[in-house]
């Protein structure tokens, strides 16, 4: 597992450090995985990539209670399969392109999510164009997006930097810009569980974390 050494993990262990948007392509075969398959849209712009990831840590980390959990098959095959999709955050045929690749067909319930938020990146000035997809079901995308869920508050927290103090060199904005990969914080993987965040204090994060975080830490 090769990892960012510029990259904000959240405290979480090493089996939940996973790669959701990177500043480049280049760095996704750097950190992420190998680059098997590519779409290339008319303007040369590489649209879509089949990435197969290298080794994640071990996923059996004993202190770490989601791999206990009757939903622990599940919740490893939406964290780390052994392929992901990754896609420009404006390209707009993303479910065409995940199917051309072979994935697993989508339920009809289901969805693609772009797990780091597509509009809070345009507003970072486009720092990581490359997002992954998730498939979740239509209620969880549902709440993670509306204006009062997470995503709604990170575009808020994002205009906020961008009025009070755009171009502070060692400001958050230009932090989060220096790093080659994003990863997902607690927010962004109770989506991929499939786990609806919830609105306002975000109740499903909040409940989930306890899923996350090694026990020892937690006590």
């Amino acid at each position: 597992m090769r990892v960012d050494p510029t990259g904000n993990t959240f405290g979480l262990p090493p089996c939940l450090w996973l790669p959701i948007a990177a500043a480049s392509i280049e760095a996704i075969a750097e950190y992420v995985g190998a680059v098997n398959d590519r779409i290339v849209g008319g303007d040369g712009r590489i649209n879509a990539l089949l990435v197969e990831p290298y080794e994640p840590a071990p996923v059996e980390d004993p202190r770490v209670a989601l791999w206990h959990d009757s939903r622990a098959g599940f919740y490893r095959a939406q964290l780390h399969p052994a392929r992901q999709v990754w896609v420009h955050v404006d390209y707009r045929r993303y479910r065409a392109a995940y199917l051309s690749f072979r994935m697993p067909p989508l339920a009809p319930e289901y969805v693609l999510d772009h797990v780091q938020n597509r509009h809070a990146i345009r507003l970072r000035g486009y720092s990581h164009p490359y997002l992954r997809l998730c498939p979740v079901s239509r209620a969880v995308n549902t709440s993670g997006g509306v204006d009062s869920g997470g995503e709604g508050m990170e575009k808020a927290y994002v205009r906020s930097l961008l009025a009070s103090q755009p171009h502070e060199a060692d400001g958050p904005l230009a932090r989060f810009a220096e790093r080659k990969i994003i990863y997902a914080d607690p927010m962004d993987i109770t989506k991929m569980l499939d786990i609806a965040p919830g609105t306002q204090v975000l109740n499903g994060v909040r409940d989930t974390m306890q899923l996350l975080y090694p026990r020892t830490e937690r006590q």
